[in-house]
C-alpha cells in the first residue's frame, strides 16, 4: 500500500521528466522520431490532453536513433547512470531499451516493422531521476553515435 501514497507524486515527476527528454530528442541530432502521447507531434495528442489527468501523460516514450541497430547497440553499451539497461518497465529507476536488439531480437525483421519497431527504435520508461542528469547522459550517449 505505501507505493499507492505515492503514486501521484510519481507520476507527476515521471511525466514532467519524460516531456523534458522529449523535447531535448527531437532537437538532437542523432534522433530521428519521438513518440510521446504529451507531444503535439504525436498522433493521438488532441485524445490524450482529453483522457489523461492534468496533462500528465506518463513516464513512457519511444525514439528512433539515427544508425538503426548498430546505433541502437552502441548507444545501450555507451549509456551510463543513472540509466539502467533492461527489459523492464514501469520502475522508480529510468530504463532504457534498443528493441530491435534486445526485447524484439528474436522476431524477423519485416514482423518487428509491422508494429513499428524499426531498427533505431528505443524504448524508454522514465523514472524519478533527476531529469538533467538523464538528459545529460542521453546526450553524451548520443554524441557518441
Amino acid at each position: 500500500m505505501q507505493t499507492v501514497k505515492t503514486l501521484e507524486l510519481r507520476i507527476q515527476r515521471q511525466s514532467e521528466t519524460a516531456m523534458k527528454i522529449c523535447k531535448f530528442l527531437e532537437g538532437h541530432p542523432k534522433c530521428s522520431r519521438v513518440i510521446y502521447p504529451g507531444l503535439k507531434s504525436h498522433p493521438q495528442h488532441e485524445l490524450a490532453k482529453k483522457l489523461h489527468r492534468n496533462n500528465l501523460h506518463g513516464g513512457m516514450l519511444w525514439f528512433d536513433v539515427v544508425g538503426g541497430s548498430d546505433s541502437g547497440t552502441k548507444l545501450m553499451n555507451s549509456i551510463q547512470r543513472p540509466w539502467s539497461l533492461c527489459e523492464n518497465l514501469g520502475a522508480t529507476e529510468s530504463i532504457i531499451t534498443a528493441c530491435a536488439v534486445m526485447t524484439h531480437a528474436n522476431m524477423l525483421p519485416e514482423d518487428r516493422l509491422r508494429l513499428g519497431i524499426v531498427d533505431g527504435f528505443i524504448r524508454v520508461s522514465v523514472g524519478v531521476e533527476d531529469a538533467d542528469d538523464l538528459i545529460r547522459s542521453l546526450k553524451d550517449s548520443l554524441d557518441q553515435l
